[in-house]
């Protein structure tokens, strides 16, 4: 019997080595500001939409960031400093959307300031707006039939031209630009395109809206390196990083100043 009590005392020192708790220390990090908004060729008021980040265990939703001065001016010398409608959303008063015209964002906040710009590039035509119907049980038309909209148009001759679609339902906002795929022209210059915008909320009667949003680059790297965020996944995938952001002093999100042409039209 001896004998076994060095193999039971190595057996209990085992099992008790077993139930070690390991702690992981998940460092707090410092808020980061983050922005939503454009100006764009539709009559205003554009909205400026500000918040903060959070902790991994902090809690969940925005937080909106309140009582910022928020200013918007142009390159033909107006500026419009706009006033907070509710907690983190500032309207603009007067500033007008034009083809061309370069615009600035300034935001101060806590003793810090933050910037951006962008030029608004000019609108692309739409050339044609037609629909298929989609026969129910198809993948992705759900248990009723549904329809697919075709948005026609041209890309012109010269290269630099970024894309976003938008969808609305009944007058509201079914797809926005981050739902859609964006592309560049960059290997379809001057060619015609047909981008098809599928959602098995598009039945018989109802009224469509589709809109072609032409923007500058740095929104075309936002939107399109922010699908890569939000389609990461995977046991072996790397962590997915921060979607490019054309704001200064650390700050995430985007602003933009957008050129929109729409078609409505009711599916039949």
């Amino acid at each position: 019997m001896k004998k076994l009590y060095p193999l039971l005392f190595v057996l209990l020192v085992g099992m008790y080595s077993c139930q070690e708790v390991i702690t992981v220390n998940l460092n707090s990090i410092s808020a980061k500001l983050v922005v939503e908004g454009n100006v764009n060729n539709m009559p205003g008021p554009y909205t400026i939409k500000l918040s903060t980040t959070t902790n991994y265990f902090g809690p969940a939703g925005t937080n909106p960031l309140s009582g910022a001065k928020v200013v918007i001016a142009d390159n033909a010398g107006n500026a419009d400093t706009l006033h907070e409608a509710t907690p983190g959303n500032y309207l603009t008063s007067t500033l007008k959307g034009t083809i061309g015209s370069t615009y600035y964002l300034t935001i101060t906040s806590s003793g810090k300031t933050y910037t951006a710009w962008s030029t608004m590039p000019d609108t692309v035509q739409i050339d044609s707006v037609s629909y298929s119907l989609r026969p129910a049980g198809r993948p992705g038309s759900g248990s009723l039939p549904s329809y697919v909209v075709t948005l026609s148009f041209t890309d012109p001759p010269a290269l630099g031209n970024n894309y976003g679609f938008r969808l609305f339902h009944n007058g509201v906002l079914l797809d926005d630009i981050v739902d859609n795929r964006v592309i560049n022209d960059k290997f379809i210059n001057g060619n015609a395109q047909h981008y098809r915008l599928r959602n098995s909320a598009l039945l018989i009667g109802d009224s469509v809206q589709v809109d072609l949003v032409c923007f500058d680059k740095n929104a075309f790297d936002f939107y399109n390196t922010l699908k890569g965020t939000l389609t990461a996944g995977g046991p072996f995938s790397a962590p997915p990083s921060n979607p490019t952001t054309n704001i200064t002093n650390g700050a995430l999100g985007t602003f933009g100043a957008y050129a929109y042409r729409s078609r409505k039209f009711q599916l039949q």
